[in-house]
């Protein structure tokens, strides 16, 4: 496995509306009106997800660390020569910040294959090429537990219960597995893995 990625979607809010009212007096045969408009000023209800990531255990996101991951994913160096044997397990960070000025929002994560090469093959070796589908992930939140040792076939969307607040940042604990039950048809195989973050202002 050579690299991980992380994704965000960003929703932005743009916040302007124009308001119209209507004061309607009439004499005899008479009508006058008025109309009002109001406009709101929305510069500070933008709506901003950052993200960043180490393969670091004790890794913490400094003000330094943290990109945009739209539209390109940021992506997460891993050690040189990293690779990933049966029965074996790779641990990384990944984090997502909240950087609305004030406003909170669901913050949710999907697992992906940004780039899913399903049965393709190796024409020289006939060995698989897609390493993906083959590994097991837990994810933790502090003490909460994500997802626990889920194939990636069976990984769903994860929706947190509580709106991320403006300024405030999750920091993920990642373990990637691949049992010991893949064989040598994935000789070779590789995979990117990306953590896609999305939020929805509350």
């Amino acid at each position: 496995m050579s690299t991980a990625r992380l994704g965000t979607r960003r929703l932005v809010l743009a916040l302007g509306a124009l308001i119209a009212a209507g004061a309607l007096a009439t004499a005899a045969a008479f009508v006058d009106y008025a109309d009002v408009t109001v406009s709101l000023d929305g510069s500070r209800n933008t709506f901003d997800i950052r993200t960043a990531g180490s393969d670091s255990p004790d890794w913490r996101p400094t003000d330094a660390d943290w990109r945009q991951g739209n539209p390109n994913a940021y992506e997460v160096s891993l050690r040189s020569g990293t690779t990933l044997a049966p029965g074996g397990s790779l641990a990384v960070r990944v984090s997502a910040q909240n950087a609305s000025p004030r406003l909170a929002g669901l913050l949710s994560l999907a697992i992906t294959d940004p780039q899913p090469r399903g049965n393709a093959t190796d024409p020289q070796t006939g060995t698989y090429l897609e390493l993906f589908d083959q590994l097991v992930f837990t994810v933790r939140d502090g003490s909460t537990v994500l997802f626990d040792h889920v194939p990636a076939t069976a990984l769903q969307t994860y929706t947190w219960s509580e709106p991320l607040e403006a300024g405030r940042d999750v920091v993920l604990d990642v373990l990637i597995e691949l049992p010991s039950t893949v064989d040598n048809r994935w000789q070779g195989a590789s995979t990117a893995v990306q953590f896609h973050f999305e939020a929805e202002n509350s």
